[in-house]
Formats: C-alpha cells, structure tokens, sequence
C-alpha cells in the first residue's frame, strides 16, 4: 500500500526483490542487509513526493551506498618525510601495472622524488615491467639479486634514503591468501619497512581484480588479517563489470577504496570517486 506525498510503504516481498538485485550486483548480504536496513528507516521517517517506482528506490539506495563510501577518506596519504606506500594482491590483478601508473600520476602532481622497488622476486617479467614504467615516470628504480623480497627492501630502504627519495612504491609478487608461506612473507616486508622506517608502511594498498566478484572479499579478509592495509585499488573496471562488492569492502572490512583502474591506458589509474561510482552502479 503507498501512500503518495507522504510515507511510503513497501511490502516484505519488495524489500526481498531489492535485497536479491543487491546481492546479485555482487554486494555482500551483510551490507545488502544495513543498506534495505537504512532504507526502511527512511521511508519510515522521512515524506517523500514521488512514486516509488523502481528509479525511486534505486535513487534512495544509490544515495545511501554514497554515504557508506563516503565515511573513509579515499585521498592519498603523503606526509612531509619518507612515504612508503606497499602493494599487495593476488595472482593476474594488476599490481605492476597499478604501482607504473600510481608513479605516473605522482609525477604529474608532485615534484616530489619517486623510488619503484621491484620485490617481485618470482617473476622476471615484473621486474622488467617494473622499470619501463620508472623510465616513463621518471622515477628512481631499485631491484636487486636477493631472492628474499624482505631482503630487497630493507636495502631499497637504505637506498632511498642515501637518495633523499621522498615516496617509495614497492610492487610485491602476487600471493594466494591461502598460501600461509607467502602470507607470512608479506608479513616480513611491512615489519622490515616498520623497523627501517619507525613506522608502518604509509599506505598499505590492496589490489583486487574489479571482475572477480564477491571472491575479492575473501581476499580482503585473508590480507587484512596478515598486513595493515589502508585502502584498496580496484583494476579492471569496464563496463561490464559493475563491482558492488567495493561498496562491501568499504561497509565490512572498513577499507577507503583509493583508486580504480578504468582501462588499459596509462590515465586510466584515476582516483575513486564515490558519486560516480554509485551512478555508474545503479545505472
């Protein structure tokens, strides 16, 4: 029953329908709840002029996914001393690419002294992806033969501080969550940059592959309960891939999404900007 020009009311059976749209656009049940949660609260509360066809309350709950990304701060952390900013991500989700693009966008902005840091010791082709990116970005580029990643950037540290360098991105090789040896090995790189530096890493930033769904956040859980992170970069995010388990990621694991990769090009890092996100999720 709906009353127009005043409260609305929606049935049990629609409030089922929203939840199992939510869920499907890969938002996990726990945010789908607090979300329809929210909503019931504002119908309950607020008066509304319009009729409450299907855009109305798509609008209702694109305002409220807003809110719920809003309440992290999605800037990039640079203080006025060593920035260390870690990279971390499972197999294939665009950790080299997204730390190149990250050091490209830094260069354009800040006239600040950028070190990359190839800890990927597994890979020889990230290492070599590694530094055609530094030489586009003009940034410093630091590998070493030391098969121990933690290794590499205890002396990239020392380096970069030889160097006066003013951010250091460190680029990791890609780990499954599941695999506690390299989980324990990322645990090893942030306590090395704890002890060179006084400090966690500045950022500690999480890669996940904008088309894997609901698995990314099995991913968040897994890292989060080994490292420190402060935010999350989501690639691959095209048009097909609508990824509302970002918003989860936000709502249950309390992550700032930082950036998104859009495309293949160079630009296409860009910050995350929340009200774009939600436009383009409930489109």
């Amino acid at each position: 029953s709906v009353v127009l020009g005043g409260k609305i009311e929606i049935d049990e059976d629609s409030y089922e329908k929203i939840t199992d749209a939510l869920i499907l656009s890969d938002i996990s049940i726990t945010t789908s709840e607090k979300l329809i949660k929210k909503i019931k609260k504002r119908l309950e509360a607020e008066k509304f002029n319009r009729d409450p066809s299907q855009e109305f309350f798509l609008s209702l709950i694109n305002e409220e996914v807003i809110k719920i990304l809003n309440m992290r701060d999605p800037e990039l952390v640079l203080k006025d001393e060593l920035n260390v900013i870690l990279f971390s991500g499972v197999n294939g989700s665009g950790k080299t690419t997204s730390v190149g693009k990250l050091s490209l966008l830094l260069s354009k902005i800040t006239d600040k002294k950028i070190m990359l840091v190839a800890a990927d010791t597994f890979r020889a082709a990230a290492v070599d992806q590694l530094r055609v990116w530094s030489e586009r970005s003009n940034s410093i580029f630091f590998s070493s033969d030391q098969e121990d990643p933690a290794s590499v950037v205890f002396s990239a540290l020392d380096f970069a501080k030889d160097k006066k360098v003013d951010i250091v991105i460190i680029d990791t090789a890609g780990r499954l969550s599941n695999n506690s040896d390299l989980m324990s090995q990322i645990s090893k790189i942030e306590k090395i940059i704890t002890s060179k530096t006084s400090k966690p890493p500045t950022e500690s930033l999480l890669v996940l592959d904008g088309t894997s769904g609901q698995n990314s956040l099995a991913q968040v859980k897994k890292f989060q309960e080994t490292i420190s992170l402060t935010g999350v970069v989501i690639t691959k995010l095209d048009s097909t891939s609508k990824a509302g388990f970002a918003i989860s990621v936000s709502n249950d694991y309390d992550l700032p999404i930082k950036f998104i990769g859009v495309g293949e090009k160079i630009e296409d890092l860009i910050p995350f900007d929340s009200k774009e996100f939600g436009d383009a999720l409930f489109k």
